[in-house]
């Protein structure tokens, strides 16, 4: 089963209980709107990325910053931002929800206000290279273009916005203010088994904000204790323009229903001016202006600078070096440290450049998912649904696409966090056996979701990337650290069986009930058989031989109960045999092909099995269904199967081309899944969701036979 659709039967139930219940603490600006139906934590509102492995941040279509984090992609959102459904106008946020800007402006016969956002638009990264977002805005009437450039620095927790105001041909503007406006819901804290707070309760955040006259900017802060890790936590957020403001407002968000003045910003935006209001506690709001002045080339600029940090100096000190480097020795350094950075990475070889294009951002989007602190990596930094957790089995897959494109040290990094949250005799985690991993943890190892405390298919996966990276580096001093996990996760899958040899019953692949399916087999098969090479590699045959027992007794298991000779194909349960559906076994087609390798790629039950598959898929590129998901995680599969059959890779390759240009965003960005609604592919649930994005790089690879590069191994710096 899909991970959206788990996600859906769980939190529709017990979760959704104790979200209404938490939220009902800020009635006064819950929305109760959610479409349940398709996408139950609200649309997902990001259309651009942009970070440095601690501050990320969050861009829709329209410009606005509807995600924040800090301190790393994991926790904490520290933007006020809540989408309800897909069809709502803005998708259900309030009106004042985000950072964004308006311009105030005279003519000779007239004054008015307008939200860039309102504008006709388009978005775009500056190269295929960068992670500087640039979106740019047009006003036919008032004959201005503007250009608004978001990166963050790669060395400080520093993002710019940067304004390029032009004068087109004709235009009538005499006078014009830049407006900005900033919905911050500062957030310290989170809770174990939970991943809900940042995502439902930003409209019950309180924080402090002040104006720091001396360095002409605010400064929004809030301190408490993470309840999660019950450590003492604060975030500082020092914001202004690159030169000082004609005026500044410390406000109050008038959603929830604040009676006392100082008046929210939002509503002062219109006039182009504000009171110079100086401070404000509560659910606060901010808002600044500056008047823009036109060069001779008939253009204006101006920038919005945020720096953020866990104490007041160190955040002024960041926005104060900010403002002394400036915005173009800020964007030349971005641009030089990505373009570096990137330089080696392998990618497909076709002429089809949104292919080649979306993979080298597939790649920049794993990186920007790396928690820097921990080396966790994200699903996706999205809050709405919160899937900034690191899953074994999604980290697995991302671990193989940042092989493949050389940076084996942050693989490193990685297994070694899987190494220290582990459950295990002197580490026990709450409600997970010894030898397994939670279904997923935050960035400093606190578990982060509820009710399906650990699977059996994540076991698995987490033997096969803790071997992989020792596979591809050769290092048997890594080995040998993380040989204690392996040992012991294969301890556990080799134990835990029924009495005729079958797994027991456990949780797989987000389903929220305990089942025993074909899954379950593949999995314990994947863990064990990389638990084997790891033992032999480093010369410890005690245990070998009851694990190679274990497997040919699973693998015997397999063909008895759930292949299906009469219909000439798996099926995922038992039961399911003689029915010959069309779906067979779905997805575990592409694990049983690969990684696991269970069947010779020349044998029949292969290419039944990957004619199973194709057939599973297939319907979403023929435009047979109004939702999918995942979908490359069986072109990824049939591609290692069909690489020597040139009719069937052409088929793979019109479906990796779809991939790249129905269900993407115009950026080249995946959600989890996508869905139709009113004629429409969108992407849904966190895009850009890095598991997606690391099988589409993966399947590239494989389909256009690219290989890697030589010395293309890279380091990442802090």
């Amino acid at each position: 089963m899909k991970r959206v659709d788990g996600f859906k039967m769980i939190l529709s139930g017990v979760v959704f209980a104790l979200f209404f219940l938490s939220c009902n603490q800020a009635r006064f600006c819950l929305r109760l709107t959610l479409d349940l139906s398709q996408e139950p934590f609200g649309a997902t509102d990001i259309n651009a990325l942009t970070g440095n492995q601690g501050l990320t941040v969050g861009i829709n279509q329209k410009g606005t910053i509807t995600l924040f984090k800090y301190p790393n992609p994991s926790y904490y959102d520290q933007v006020k931002y809540m989408t309800t459904k897909r069809t709502a106008p803005n998708l259900g946020a309030l009106e004042n929800e985000g950072i964004f800007s308006g311009i105030y402006y005279q003519t000779d016969s007239e004054q008015g206000f307008f939200w860039l956002r309102e504008l006709d638009s388009e978005q775009e990264y500056l190269n295929p290279y960068s992670v500087v977002v640039k979106t740019r805005f047009i006003q036919k009437e008032l004959g201005l273009e503007i250009i608004q450039l978001d990166l963050v620095e790669p060395g400080q927790d520093v993002f710019w916005r940067h304004y390029q105001i032009n004068h087109l041909p004709g235009s009538k503007i005499k006078n014009l203010k830049l407006i900005v406006y900033a919905n911050f819901a500062p957030q310290v804290s989170k809770w174990a088994w939970i991943p809900l707070k940042d995502w439902c309760l930003d409209p019950a955040s309180n924080s402090h904000l002040k104006w720091i006259e001396s360095e002409k900017v605010f400064l929004q802060y809030k301190q408490g204790k993470d309840r999660s890790s019950k450590r003492e936590s604060s975030v500082f957020i020092a914001f202004g323009l690159d030169s000082p403001p004609d005026s500044y407002q410390a406000g109050y968000d008038h959603n929830c229903r604040i009676k006392f003045h100082p008046k929210d910003p939002y509503l002062l935006a219109s006039g182009g001016e504000f009171t110079n209001s100086a401070s404000a506690s509560g659910k606060v709001s901010a808002g600044l202006s500056t008047k823009l002045v036109f060069d001779e080339k008939a253009r204006a600029e101006a920038s919005l600078i945020i720096a953020v940090a866990d104490n007041k100096d160190l955040a002024l000190k960041l926005i104060r070096q900010a403002k002394s480097r400036g915005f173009n020795q800020a964007l030349s350094q971005t641009q030089a440290h990505w373009q570096g950075l990137l330089k080696d990475v392998p990618l497909p070889k076709t002429t089809n450049q949104r292919i080649r294009n979306m993979s080298l951002r597939s790649v920049i989007t794993l990186l920007l998912g790396v928690c820097r602190d921990s080396g966790a990596i994200v699903a996706s930094a999205s809050s709405q649904p919160p899937y900034g957790e690191d899953w074994t089995r999604d980290g697995a897959y991302i671990n193989e696409a940042l092989l493949r494109a050389g940076f084996l040290e942050l693989v490193r990094q990685h297994n070694l966090f899987y190494l220290k949250v582990q459950s295990q005799p002197e580490k026990k985690v709450k409600f997970v056996p010894e030898g397994n991993w939670a279904t997923n943890y935050y960035a400093d190892g606190m578990p982060g979701f509820p009710f399906i405390w650990w699977e059996i298919d994540e076991t698995g996966f987490a033997i096969w990337t803790l071997y992989r990276y020792f596979e591809e580096s050769q290092d048997l001093s890594y080995l040998k650290e993380v040989y204690p996990a392996i040992k012991r996760a294969g301890n556990f899958l080799l134990e835990f069986r029924t009495r005729d040899g079958m797994p027991k019953k456990a949780y797989e692949n987000d389903y929220p009930i305990k089942t025993q399916t074909i899954r379950g087999v593949l999995s314990v098969l994947l863990g064990l058989k990389y638990a084997v090479k790891s033992a032999r590699a480093l010369g410890d045959e005690k245990p070998i031989p009851s694990w190679e027992k274990r497997i040919k007794k699973l693998e015997k298991l397999l063909w008895e109960k759930f292949y299906d000779p009469q219909c000439g194909r798996f099926v995922n349960l038992e039961k399911e045999k003689g029915r010959c559906e069309t779906l067979g076994a779905g997805y575990n087609q592409a694990l049983l092909l690969w990684p696991l390798e269970l069947v010779d790629y020349s044998s029949l039950p292969a290419e039944q099995a990957g004619e199973d598959l194709w057939k599973f898929i297939e319907p979403s590129f023929q435009g047979k269904r109004n939702s999918g998901s995942y979908e490359p995680y069986g072109i990824l599969s049939l591609a290692k199967l069909w690489k020597n059959d040139p009719e069937k890779t052409k088929l793979l390759e019109k479906a990796l081309l779809w991939e790249a240009t129905v269900p993407a965003t115009n950026t080249g960005h995946l959600g989890e899944a996508w869905i139709e609604l009113k004629g429409k592919i969108s992407p849904a649930e966190a895009q850009p969701q890095l598991w997606h994005q690391a099988l589409f790089y993966l399947s590239a690879l494989e389909i256009y036979r690219e290989e890697k590069p030589e010395k293309s191994v890279k380091k990442i710096t802090k």
